[in-house]
């Protein structure tokens, strides 16, 4: 039986495995951020169609935990807060000063009606759908719909598809460019 052997030139080869183990713990932690921004996009869009809104009004409301290099870990968050009704498409008189039909918006289980609310626009600025506590000259309370969170985790698993399919794709790119800043 003949064997061979062949010569390596092991101080270059050490270097390089150095330098690539510098570089991976970075290249994780950009593949991840880059992977939850995704996933952040995919549940975006979802939450969106599904309660009926429009992005931009559903992004704010998502947001992320980016991976460090102390925590190898990316989350992504959704606001437990309800949304103001009038971010439902809320039509109605404005102001109605106590003899409007009411006001109307389009939530996702159907129409809504609220015979007794109103839409009206603070001193503040901030306009909303209001309705009395009480009867006359009591305070007013605003009305709101369904939170982000409740679609949220009943689109969770879209969320988790992208981010893994992304994460992958990633990983790998990164690695790639690892391996040839270690050359």
């Amino acid at each position: 039986m003949a064997t061979f052997s062949l010569p390596i030139n092991h101080s270059g080869a050490k270097d390089g495995f150095r330098k690539l183990r510098e570089r991976a713990r970075p290249a994780i932690v950009r593949a991840l951020n880059r992977s939850i921004a995704s996933a952040k996009t995919a549940m975006v869009r979802e939450v969106a169609k599904d309660l009926g809104l429009k992005a931009s009004d559903v992004r704010d409301r998502i947001w992320t935990n980016e991976a460090t290099l102390t925590r190898l870990q990316a989350t992504l968050l959704a606001s437990p807060q309800r949304i103001p009704l009038i971010d439902f498409k809320a039509r109605g008189p404005e102001p109605s000063r106590g003899k409007g039909r009411g006001v109307t918006a389009k939530l996702p289980g159907g129409a809504g009606r609220y015979p007794n609310a109103f839409i009206a626009t603070m001193r503040s600025g901030h306009r909303g759908v209001f309705q009395r506590t009480g009867s006359r000259r009591t305070p007013i309370t605003e009305l709101h719909g369904p939170s982000i969170a409740r679609s949220f985790t009943k689109n969770v698993r879209i969320g988790i598809a992208r981010g893994a399919e992304q994460l992958v794709k990633n990983l790998r790119s990164e690695f790639k460019f690892a391996m040839s800043r270690a050359a």
